[in-house]
């Protein structure tokens, strides 16, 4: 059984660049024709929650009821996988991420993830992080969703690690509150160290943790930390003790 387990997941590694490459262009060819915002979040739930699929993960949210419905805001998660994103974007309501600068030189792709408003994020460049997150500004107090990773990158395990202020910043600079969302197993389908989903099993299960919003009206920059250290002490929590966070049904 595991032989045919490690077969599937090489096979559909093997197959996937055609997969994106396919819905990339069909991203370009609608944005060039129709520009439309439904359009695009769309076809970006396609790609993301069929790739969960293909590859055996199935997704549950819990708290999707806590995301704003008319307000732009900040997701903030636990990074230690790409399932992060894949799971997030199928399966949250819509948003635009932010995804280091060298997504954006793959061809078909990078000109996808540009044309729908995914913030290029070099990570060598502090100047250039807060460039964008400036240009982000407008969008969020017009209602624009957006996912950061505090932590900057992938970690190894789904254990936190050091924030940034990045994100806190561009919070504060709007009033939008900030959504913790709390991933568990990611790294399980997919560690920062693999490149083949669900090496050891045939299916997953990801699970989608929002957490209240944290509000930030009324903070100034200078509250950055003071912000940060309480989303990370609550997220830190969270993932500790799942139970406690999660809404009662």
């Amino acid at each position: 059984m595991l032989l045919f387990i490690r077969l599937r997941s090489i096979i559909l590694v093997l197959l996937y660049p055609i997969y994106l490459v396919t819905l990339s262009a069909a991203c370009v060819l609608f944005n060039v024709l129709f520009n439309n915002r439904k359009i695009d979040n769309f076809i970006i739930k396609l790609w993301a929650a069929g790739t969960c699929k293909m590859f055996g993960v199935r997704v549950k949210v819990n708290g999707e009821d806590r995301v704003p419905k008319k307000i732009g805001c900040i997701y903030v998660f636990n990074h230690a996988s790409y399932f992060d994103i894949w799971a997030m974007s199928g399966y949250l309501p819509s948003f635009r991420f932010g995804s280091k600068i060298e997504l954006f030189k793959i061809p078909v792709f990078g000109w996808a993830i540009r044309r729908v408003g995914v913030l290029p994020i070099d990570r060598e460049r502090r100047e250039s992080v807060f460039r964008v997150y400036a240009e982000a500004k407008e969008r969020i107090v017009r209602g624009d969703r957006f996912a950061l990773a505090p932590e900057g990158t992938r970690q190894i395990t789904e254990k936190l690690g050091p924030f940034k202020s990045g994100p806190f910043v561009l919070a504060i600079q709007c009033s939008a509150p900030i959504v913790p969302v709390i991933i568990r197993n990611a790294a399980r389908v997919m560690s920062k160290d693999s490149i083949i989903p669900n090496w050891n099993r045939w299916t997953d299960e990801i699970i989608l943790d929002v957490l209240e919003p944290i509000e930030t009206k009324g903070l100034t920059v200078d509250a950055k930390k003071e912000l940060m250290e309480q989303t990370r002490v609550i997220m830190a929590d969270a993932l500790e003790n799942p139970e406690k966070y999660r809404a009662k049904s």
